[in-house]
């Protein structure tokens, strides 16, 4: 039964748009998760802009599974923000059944 509920999803997720935004992670989770490093990105934006905003703005159209804060810094003379994002994918051998739930 269960199997079946999570072939299902599986299904569904797969037929919708893939244009959807990574998922923030947190860096322990990369750690002891089976994910690929794909891509480092620089986000720069006013001082005064939305992190979480900022954030999903730019990996809107990533493709991409996850994204993980790897620095946030400001330049207050400039008023800019900087946030550097690593993304992720989770590892074509991940399964389920190596991590308890």
């Amino acid at each position: 039964m269960i199997k079946r509920a999570i072939l299902t999803l599986l299904l569904l997720g797969a037929s919708t748009s893939s244009l959807a935004s990574p998922e923030l992670l947190s860096p322990t989770e990369i750690q002891f998760g089976q994910f690929e490093l794909i891509e480092t990105i620089e986000i720069q934006g006013d001082i005064e802009d939305s992190l979480l905003r900022l954030v999903d703005k730019n990996l809107q159209y990533k493709d991409s599974d996850f994204y993980v804060i790897q620095d946030i810094s400001e330049d207050t003379r400039k008023d800019t923000l900087t946030i550097v994002v690593n993304l992720y994918n989770q590892s074509a051998n991940y399964s389920l059944s190596q991590h308890p739930a």
